[in-house]
């Protein structure tokens, strides 16, 4: 799984890019095998101003095809890649949940027109 940190209207050093990495890559850890790259933005949307606007978005590309993305917003960016982590993890086990379920239902279909035949 390869990991991309792309930053926009704020400054990272290579520190912070690394643990921000280090923490998609272990939120994700579990169905590592199905992903083949991950795109972690993280924005600044307010600036200077203040406010909740700290916002981490996680793009995920999967194999052997398919696209999941997230976005969470908080207070600071740590809470934000955090947030979003958790986030993009839940859905990539919404998302095998879904396919097994469709997989399971399809072969069930399949088994049922067999012994009506």
């Amino acid at each position: 799984m390869k990991v991309l940190v792309k930053a926009v209207a704020l400054r990272l050093d290579a520190r912070t890019r690394a643990d921000i990495e280090r923490r998609v890559r272990a939120g994700l850890s579990r169905l590592a095998s199905r992903i083949l790259r991950v795109m972690v933005r993280v924005t600044d949307r307010n600036g200077p101003r203040g406010g909740e606007d700290i916002s981490c978005a996680v793009d995920m590309r999967l194999q052997p095809r398919g696209a999941l993305y997230v976005e969470e917003t908080d207070l600071d960016l740590a809470g934000a890649v955090s947030r979003a982590a958790d986030a993009a993890a839940q859905t990539l086990v919404r998302a095998r949940e879904k396919t097994r379920d469709l997989r399971r239902r399809s072969g069930i279909r399949a088994a049922l027109r067999a012994t009506e035949a």
